[in-house]
């Protein structure tokens, strides 16, 4: 339904439900006396309901009184009418990335998300209720906004302000002093160590290594840093340029990596990541507008 869909979906925190309720099936609550004690738009609102919800609003650290546990009844009854006008119907996987959203913007993983509501005794009817309509609403909402996008001048004037989008690009190439089965291990280490104080630029570096015996020398890559672990990646910070990195054992032997070039490239990741941030945001802006009008007219029933 929308282009930003699959990008969020991918996200660090996305998370399919399948995966979540095999890490942690939710309890479900004490049984309590059903009573209605209202509705929304004819649908019946129970204090069993209440109570469900305020138990969610404090797993999401928030003001967990009975009126905000009743607005947030409306709020998830509201957005799924709405949807279901327009026959939107999230499936788990969608279900699964509202609660991952929700986790992000908490700093914490699904899992422990959805550990904190089984402990509190959230059962899986009202959070999977309460995700569904966020998935959908988001969709519904991206589906109504088809032309919003982020221009470029608002991802530059971004990535200006933040910083972000910037990566350091690595051309490496790998050295490989071979050790042979049953072979001198610890010779091999001293022997790399004197070729890393005699190896100062790659161009003739190459000349060094191709004249030791059992040595290999692996063609150019050249790597963004931030698609690399971040231990390489500061080995790789320290190592001057036309040097090579420590010595380290390996399968193979001994290994090294010559550092050819450090350049400063911009990271196009971390600016489409930048551009779909910016383009959420204003989906939340029209999110809220919409939902206002909805809310203002809503049939609400307090008994």
């Amino acid at each position: 339904m929308s282009k930003l869909m699959p990008a969020l979906r991918n996200a660090r925190f996305a998370l399919p439900l399948a995966a979540a309720m095999a890490v942690c099936a939710l309890g479900q609550a004490p049984a309590l006396a059903q009573a209605v004690i209202g509705s929304v738009n004819d649908d019946p609102v129970t204090n069993i309901d209440i109570e469900q919800h305020m138990k969610i609003l404090r797993v999401l650290q928030k003001n967990a009184t009975r009126e905000t546990a009743l607005e947030s009844i409306y709020e998830t009854r509201l957005k799924l009418m709405e949807m279901g006008k327009y026959k939107v119907n999230p499936g788990d996987q969608d279900i699964g990335w509202a609660l991952g959203v929700t986790a992000r913007g908490m700093k914490t993983e699904p899992q422990a998300l959805l550990g904190a509501l089984q402990r509190a005794g959230v059962s899986d009817d009202q959070w999977k209720q309460k995700w569904k309509a966020e998935a959908g609403w988001m969709q519904l909402i991206r589906a109504m906004n088809r032309t919003l996008e982020a221009s470029e001048t608002e991802v530059r004037s971004e990535l200006a302000k933040t910083g972000a989008g910037k990566a350091v690009e690595y051309t490496i190439r790998q050295v490989i002093l071979v050790v042979p089965n049953g072979g001198n291990a610890e010779g091999r280490l001293a022997e790399a160590s004197q070729l890393r104080t005699r190896f100062t630029d790659c161009a003739s570096g190459m000349q060094l290594v191709a004249a030791f015996r059992d040595a290999a020398i692996k063609e150019p890559v050249t790597r963004s840093g931030s698609a690399l672990p971040e231990g390489l990646r500061k080995i790789l910070d320290s190592t001057s340029v036309g040097h090579l990195t420590p010595p380290s054992r390996s399968a193979q032997g001994v290994e090294m990596l010559a550092v050819c070039n450090k350049s400063d490239k911009q990271d196009s990741v971390a600016a489409e990541n930048l551009r779909n941030d910016l383009v959420f945001k204003k989906l939340q802006g029209e999110s809220e507008t919409r939902y206002k009008e909805i809310r203002a007219k809503a049939v609400i029933v307090k008994r």
